[in-house]
């Protein structure tokens, strides 16, 4: 088991399970020194779905501050958010980026209301998810890029827009000096699925690490938790990293993102 994860969630995102304290107890057992909570951030409207209501926002600070203080001398508890690049809720993206110990970038929709990131299936649109991806970066949103090959969940042959678009990530990664992450969620927990071109786990996908590992991007290794076992059980993160074995990949392992954080914030327009 790693000894930080900074993508944990809560049960108010509606797909996760236990209460925000098991967490902490189960990540205390596991051995974690540092657990990072990272909710789906709430919007003004319901969109995307499967994410906290804005109502529950100042519960959801309350409560990871009240364990911060709680627990602080078993283990170091930070509040973060999982986002995602909307320009029509930039007013509260920009309320939790100056409020919020760190951000983490998770692109789940093209656009605000439309195209989920889970359903894409041609170039052209993964390539629009990258811009989304680029746009965070350049306005110091995030401080790393969550599950970037989620676009991948759908999409049926790994063709040559696949690794063009690994290829601008990592660039993106160089130029901004942005971790990106190595997933071990729902993309390896619910096993192979069977693709045009053959099986192959939904995400983390090996052709997007060969050009990590390539360029040498840093690579964060994240849980994406939904429920508290899953700190106890290294199954999904074994499977994740059998899909990079044998790549020569950037992971960072005593990355302090709260640090790294402070100094986007800084830049943060």
């Amino acid at each position: 088991m790693i000894k930080t994860n900074w993508h944990t969630h809560t049960n108010r995102c509606g797909h996760a399970v236990g209460e925000d304290e098991e967490y902490v107890l189960a990540a205390i057992q596991g051995g974690l020194k540092t657990l990072g909570f990272s909710d789906h951030a709430a919007y003004e409207d319901p969109y995307p779905p499967e994410r906290m209501d804005i109502s529950e926002v100042p519960g959801y600070f309350a409560s990871i501050r009240s364990l911060q203080e709680k627990y602080k001398d078993r283990i170091r508890i930070c509040l973060g958010m999982e986002v995602e690049y909307y320009p029509e809720q930039w007013h509260v993206l920009s309320s939790y980026r100056r409020e919020l110990d760190y951000l983490i970038l998770g692109q789940h929709n093209v656009y605000y209301d439309r195209v989920s990131a889970y359903a894409i299936n041609d170039g052209d649109t993964l390539h629009r998810y990258v811009d989304m991806l680029e746009a965070a970066c350049e306005r110091n949103l995030c401080d790393y890029i969550a599950h970037p090959d989620v676009a991948l969940y759908g999409y049926q042959r790994l063709d040559g827009s696949v690794r063009e678009c690994a290829a601008r990530i990592a660039d993106i990664s160089l130029k901004y000096n942005m971790p990106l992450e190595l997933n071990t969620g729902s993309g390896v927990h619910r096993g192979m699925h069977k693709y045009q071109d053959g099986m192959r786990y939904a995400y983390p996908t090996r052709i997007f690490f060969e050009e990590f590992a390539r360029k040498h991007c840093p690579i964060i290794i994240g849980l994406d938790v939904h429920d508290p076992a899953l700190f106890l059980d290294d199954t999904d993160l074994n499977r994740a990293l059998s899909v990079i074995a044998d790549l020569d990949c950037n992971i960072l392992e005593d990355f302090d993102l709260v640090e790294a954080a402070k100094k986007r914030k800084a830049l943060f327009r």
